[in-house]
């Protein structure tokens, strides 16, 4: 994707990540770390979002209460 500026670039990740968050929650929580990268034309890594979705242990211990 060709974005015209950093600014724009940093916005469409972030959007990007909600994004992919909201179509397969099921994906994000409970599976391995993910992440967004961001690079420019050449390959140069601009920036990384890292993302990991762990459950508390309070919300463990009460799902495995209610079985």
């Amino acid at each position: 994707m060709d974005l015209p500026n950093h600014i724009e670039a940093r916005r469409q990740a972030i959007e990007t990540c909600g994004q992919m968050m909201k179509d397969a929650p099921e994906g994000f929580w409970g599976s391995r770390p993910w992440s967004v990268v961001v690079t420019d034309a050449s390959g140069l890594i601009l920036w990384e979002i890292l993302m990991d979705g762990i459950a508390a242990p309070a919300i463990l211990r009460s799902q495995a209460e209610s079985l």
